[in-house]
C-alpha cells in the first residue's frame, strides 16, 4: 500500500507539473481545503473592465441623452432586478398669457412626476404641485399601462422660443438640478434662480438642461399617479431638473421637449415576461463625480459656444508655447553648458 500511494503522488506530481502554474496553485488550494466547489469565473474574478465600460455608457447616456445608443442585452448601471430599457419623449408648448411673463418646468425622472407653471412675473407665489400626467411625463401612456416599476438613467429638457424676432427677445433663464425636497420647498421662480447651475439670456438658440442622479435614484419607484408618497421615491437623494424663464413678452408661445431614459419591470397582468436577470451595477455617483471633475458645465448648454471658444484659444496659445519652448529650450541650454 505504501508503494501504491507513493506511485499515486508521484503521478500527481508529473501532471501538475504539466499544468500553468495558475492552475496548480488553484489546485493545491482545493487540497489544501478538502475540494469544495469551483466557483464561476465571473464570480472568482470580477471583470472590471466589464464596470468601467458600463460606468462610460452611463456617462454618455447622461450627456447625450436624446441621442446616445442604448444599453442593450443584461447591461445595467444600477444594481437589482433589471428591467426593459427605452427612450420616452414628451413635447410641450405652453403660452403666457397677457399679462404673464414667467414659466418654468420640474421633472423628476425617477417617478416621471412634473410640475409645470405659467404666472404674472417671477416674484408670484408658486407651490410645486409635482404629478404624474400626459402634460410633461415622458412614457406616461405607455407606463401607466404596462409598468410595474421604474427608474431612470438619463434625462434632459430642451428648450426654445421659435416666435420671437431678434429685435423682441427679452427675458433672462435658469437651468439647474436640485433634490425633489428642495424643489417642493420653493415659493417663487425668483428662487430657482438662486438653486440654478447656471443663467443665460433669452435667445433664439435652443437649449438643453441635463439631469444627473442622486444617491436613491439607483432605486425603482412604482409607476402611479396616486400620489408622490405611493410611489416609494426617496425625496432626500433623488434628483429634479428645472428650467425656469422670466421677463419675456407677454403672449409667448414655448417650446419643450423632455426625454427620459428608464428601465422598468412589467405589471403582471400584461402577458410581458420580466427579463430574469439581475446587474451587478455601477458606482453611479462616481460616474457623475468624474463628469463634474472634467466639466462643472457639462449638464447644460448655456455657455457653450463661450467654452468652445475659450478652449481653442487656450489649446492655441498651448501650441504657440509648445513651438516656442521646443527652439528656446535647446538653445538656453546648449548657452548654460557653455558657461559652466
Amino acid at each position: 500500500m505504501k508503494i501504491q500511494a507513493s506511485y499515486v503522488r508521484r503521478l500527481e506530481n508529473l501532471v501538475l507539473a504539466r499544468r500553468p502554474r495558475g492552475q496548480r496553485q488553484q489546485g493545491r488550494r482545493r487540497r489544501a481545503r478538502g475540494g469544495g466547489p469551483r466557483y464561476p469565473p465571473g464570480l472568482a474574478r470580477p471583470k472590471k473592465d466589464n464596470q468601467a465600460a458600463a460606468q462610460n455608457h452611463h456617462a454618455l447616456l447622461l450627456q447625450r441623452p436624446f441621442v446616445s445608443p442604448l444599453p442593450s442585452g443584461t447591461a445595467g448601471f444600477y444594481d437589482g432586478e433589471q428591467g426593459h430599457i427605452a427612450r420616452y419623449l414628451v413635447d410641450y408648448a405652453p403660452s403666457t398669457g397677457v399679462a404673464q411673463s414667467c414659466f418654468g418646468v420640474m421633472l423628476h425622472p425617477n417617478t416621471g412626476w412634473a410640475y409645470t407653471w405659467v404666472v404674472a412675473n417671477s416674484t408670484t407665489a408658486i407651490a410645486p404641485a409635482f404629478a404624474y400626467s400626459a402634460v410633461f411625463s415622458p412614457g406616461y401612456t405607455t407606463l401607466t399601462s404596462t409598468a410595474q416599476k421604474q427608474r431612470a438613467f438619463a434625462a434632459a429638457i430642451r428648450f426654445a422660443i421659435p416666435g420671437l424676432s431678434i429685435t423682441t427677445i427679452t427675458g433672462e433663464f435658469a437651468v439647474g438640478v436640485t433634490s425633489y425636497d428642495n424643489a417642493v420647498a420653493v415659493t417663487s421662480s425668483d428662487q430657482l434662480f438662486t438653486l440654478a447651475a447656471a443663467r443665460g439670456q433669452v435667445s433664439k438658440d435652443q437649449h438643453e438642461v441635463r439631469w444627473y442622479p442622486g444617491s436613491f435614484d439607483s432605486k425603482y419607484s412604482t409607476v402611479t399617479s396616486t400620489s408622490f408618497a405611493a410611489t416609494g421615491a426617496d425625496a432626500n437623494d433623488t434628483n429634479v431638473l428645472f428650467l425656469v424663464v422670466r421677463g419675456i413678452p407677454a403672449s409667448t408661445t414655448m417650446s419643450f421637449q423632455a426625454t427620459s431614459i428608464l428601465e422598468w419591470t412589467p405589471k403582471p397582468n400584461t402577458g410581458m415576461t420580466p427579463t430574469m436577470a439581475s446587474s451587478a451595477g455601477t458606482d453611479h455617483q462616481h460616474t457623475v463625480n468624474a463628469l463634474h471633475t472634467a466639466d462643472p458645465g457639462w449638464h447644460h448648454t448655456l455657455k457653450a459656444a463661450g467654452e468652445r471658444t475659450l478652449s481653442r484659444a487656450v489649446s492655441a496659445g498651448a501650441g504657440w508655447l509648445e513651438k516656442k519652448a521646443e527652439k528656446w529650450i535647446p538653445s538656453t541650454l546648449e548657452g548654460l553648458a557653455a558657461l559652466i
